[in-house]
């Protein structure tokens, strides 16, 4: 797609100079992701966007996350065995190694998050692992999730022995079920929850 030229769009059927402008346009404006979204665009196996955007939070380079070793990715929040072996091992891949080097060289970005704002140290949440289920009435889950961000938290999609507290709200399953099993805090008032937020 990024190699598409001018004139051989005009060389397509039903390609105007117009239509062909409009679409190397689009082309040229997508070369600029952030990297959680280049990395979710790749398709690992095993993956989805929470877990892109932890591994470019984390590592805040594409090269960094392409050296990665499934010993160390199995260390962050969220990143069990499988998913750790699934990113490894694509990265280790030489085809998928050539064809990222491919999109870089013709001027695909990657670019890292903005560093992050300073937190407050003494926030409830901060250096916490929180995972977000059921339903919240008082805010949305987007929303819920900025505040803990903002607050110091890290916020996954999974309940694991690396969580230290479940939000849990409405109708809340199968997440509440594994964290009670494991021990985990839980919290399911949602005052409370809100409470806590803007201490």
């Amino acid at each position: 797609m990024y190699t598409l030229s001018f004139d051989s769009l005009l060389n397509l059927e039903r390609f105007g100079e117009k239509k062909a402008q409009n679409l190397l346009d689009a082309i040229e404006k997508s070369k600029e992701r952030d990297l959680a979204s280049f990395l979710f665009a790749l398709g690992i196996p095993n993956t989805g966007k929470s877990t892109t955007k932890m591994l470019a939070d984390h590592y805040r380079d594409l090269h960094r996350v392409m050296s990665a070793t499934a010993e160390e990715l199995v260390e962050l929040p969220d990143v069990g065995g499988i998913v750790a072996d699934s990113i490894a091992g694509y990265f280790a891949d030489p085809f998928a190694q050539a064809s990222i080097e491919k999109m870089l060289s013709l001027g695909v970005q990657a670019k890292a998050p903005e560093a992050p704002k300073p937190v407050s140290s003494d926030s409830y949440f901060s250096g916490k692992t929180v995972v977000l289920t059921g339903t919240l009435h008082l805010l949305t889950r987007e929303e819920a999730t900025e505040r803990l961000e903002a607050l110091g938290a890290k916020v996954t999609g999974s309940v694991s022995k690396k969580t230290d507290l479940l939000i849990a709200g409405e109708k809340a399953g199968s997440k509440l079920t594994k964290a009670q099993q494991l021990g985990i805090d839980i919290l399911e008032d949602e005052e409370e929850f809100v409470r806590l937020l803007n201490e």
